[in-house]
């Protein structure tokens, strides 16, 4: 019953950010000429979330600890650099601001779930009996 519970919960967290991602790409501007600072960090934040969603994922298919902590360590950069683009498009009013302040936060919790996941595996790993 924990595990599936586990799996539930894991379950929902790609979830979560599978859900981060589509809201950042379809909130995106649709306008054809975006002036340059505003496609500069928005290109940023979309290569910068997806890559998260994609390696959390991955992280889960992972070959060994230290691949699944490489990549959950991936995917917390990651959701940290959207974070900071997601700010900057806030602070400065670039193209686009008026739909993000929501997910900003939720790029910031993400980025506490991914870092407390890596360190509770690192914990587990350490805790292990070694052969």
């Amino acid at each position: 019953m924990e595990h599936e519970t586990h799996r539930q919960r894991i379950a929902a967290l790609h979830q979560r950010s599978f859900d981060l991602s589509c809201a950042v790409l379809k909130a995106y501007p649709k306008r054809r000429f975006l002036d340059e600072p505003s496609r500069i960090v928005w290109r940023e934040l979309v290569k910068a979330i997806t890559s998260s969603t994609f390696n959390f994922e991955e992280a889960d298919a992972a070959s060994s600890d230290s691949d699944f902590l490489a990549k959950m360590g991936i995917a917390l950069r990651e959701v940290k650099e959207a974070r900071v683009a997601m700010r900057l498009i806030l602070a400065c009013e670039l193209a686009g601001c008026d739909v993000l302040s929501s997910y900003e936060d939720e790029a910031r919790q993400m980025a506490l779930i991914f870092a407390k996941i890596i360190v509770n595996k690192k914990a587990n790993v350490k805790q292990r009996p070694r052969f």
